[in-house]
């Protein structure tokens, strides 16, 4: 369970929110999806600056309340390996997250058997509201590896989540056309939004 301070911030979803199916409110989902997308990929680089795998893209808006948000996931390589150093490496991030202006939740701990190294923050002024990054660090002993996953959520936006929907895929088949998800992705690429446009 996160902290109050970390806790998803909705916003007043009625308010302030652009036309539906509006030029206006493309631009404004668009403007959030990049400054979100932007503001996830600093904290990839403190970790690892090559290819990600990508899980979730994070460009399709999801209904919240009644507006919209976003959400990604990503995963370190096949095969990538912190050399040890896992447990000193997400440490070294939680302080690097603190320096930064994101609120961190308190560090979780779990029973007995249960190794995931998690932290849990926010940054709602960048347009994050809840990011989880979750390690298993390897084991040589047992030859496994490092595994680390990257959750993050965007902040609850003003808007029509299905509209904004519609603007970026067209009317809903049944069959949807959801081309163009990169497997691999650097921190550094240019974040797409309206990728169902560009083919």
């Amino acid at each position: 369970m996160i902290s109050a301070s970390v806790a998803l911030t909705l916003t007043a979803c009625g308010e302030g929110a652009a036309e539906p199916g509006s030029e206006q409110a493309f631009a404004d989902a668009r403007a959030v999806n990049l400054e979100f997308k932007a503001t996830v990929a600093t904290v990839q680089k403190e970790v690892f600056d090559g290819e990600w795998r990508v899980g979730a893209y994070g460009d399709t808006p999801e209904a919240c309340g009644e507006g919209y948000q976003f959400s990604l996931r990503r995963e370190l390589p096949k095969g990538f390996s912190f050399d040890g150093q896992g447990p000193q490496r997400m440490e070294e991030l939680r302080s690097w997250l603190s320096e930064n202006g994101w609120q961190l939740a308190p560090t979780q701990t779990y029973g007995e058997g249960i190794e995931n190294i998690v932290i849990i923050a926010g940054k709602p002024d960048a347009k994050v509201s809840r990011l989880d990054v979750d390690m298993v660090p390897a084991n040589p002993a047992e030859g496994t590896i490092d595994v680390l996953e990257l959750r993050a959520t965007s902040t609850c936006e003003p808007g029509d989540a299905a509209a904004l929907l519609d603007q970026l895929r067209g009317p809903l088949t049944v069959v949807p056309d959801d081309h163009g998800i990169p497997d691999l992705e650097s921190p550094d690429a240019p974040p797409l939004f309206d990728r169902f446009d560009e083919g």
